[in-house]
Parts: C-alpha cells; structure tokens; sequence
C-alpha cells in the first residue's frame, strides 16, 4: 500500500511529456489566436473570449496528471466561472471526436473542451502537460503556470494574482 501511496504522489508530481522551457512567466504577448471545434458542439475562438481573464488547460487522456487534475478544474471552474473567469480546456488528443466526447464525459469534465493539436499547444509554449496558460481579458499572456498538476487553490491563487476578488 505505501509502494501504490509514493507512485500516486510521483504521479502527481510529474508532468507527461519530455522537459521544455514553459516560456516567460507574466511576459504580456499576445496570445496565439486559434478556432477550434469545442466538443459540446460550435466553436470557440480565443477573440470570442475577449473580456474574460480564461485559464487554457492543455492535456490529453493519456496523461496521468491530467487525469487527476479533473477534479480540481471542475471545483476551480465552478467557483471562478461566477466571476468572469473562463476555463477552456484544450485536448491535444488524436482520438476521433466521438471517442474523445465519451472519455470526457465519462471522466466527468465539467469545463468547456476544444480539440487542439500539438502545434497549437507549442505556439503556448506547452511541451508537458497539464499545461496551463492565463490569458488576460485583452489577449495578453499574463502566465504560464509550471508544467504538471495544479490543486484548485494554487489555480485559484494564480487568478487572484490577476483578478479582483
């Protein structure tokens, strides 16, 4: 049990994918526009979102953390969404569109998901995931946080950093 307790944490710890720079923290350029198919249906534009401080969670239901991550985005988007903070989460997956709907409900997702592609995600500057970019209502990169798995309160605690409360 304590061997499956330190692989849990290990997991949580880590971030899928090889190491890479996240970038600049806070460094104010613009963000790489996109449309994308959201799963829900539509589209959605990043210039849609203008007016809006938007958390961009880059993942895959290959990645581990990502996995564990899902509870805490739901409980991050369920406080936040109230003050005008949006969540968009961007799969980098290669499953088809109906396999990637069903994982998503299955996993109980929450938050808006988009269908993104591993360019959109290096354009971000996002080589591990979770990967997690906070966008300011202007369009501005305000941070891209750590590569790996954030609870609610250090998501909450880096919007804050941005927002009024």
């Amino acid at each position: 049990m304590r061997r499956l307790a330190t692989l849990a944490l290990a997991v949580l710890a880590l971030a899928c994918g090889p190491a890479g720079d996240a970038g600049p923290q806070g460094s104010g350029e613009v963000a790489p526009d996109f449309e994308l198919q959201r799963l829900e249906g539509g589209s959605v534009r990043l210039a849609d979102l203008r007016g809006k401080t938007v958390l961009i969670d880059f993942w895959a239901t290959w990645c581990a953390p990502c996995i564990v991550e899902i509870p805490e985005l739901n409980a991050f988007y369920a406080e936040q969404r109230e003050r005008g903070v949006e969540v968009l989460a961007i799969s980098i997956d290669t499953l088809e569109d109906a396999a990637l709907k069903t994982w998503v409900d299955e996993h109980d997702m929450q938050y808006p998901v988009a269908r993104g592609d591993i360019g959109l995600a290096e354009l971000y500057k996002a080589f591990e995931f979770p990967f997690h970019v906070i966008v300011s209502p202007e369009g501005q990169i305000l941070e891209r946080l750590a590569p790996g798995f954030h609870s609610r309160d250090e998501l909450n605690a880096a919007i804050a950093r941005y927002t009024a409360s």
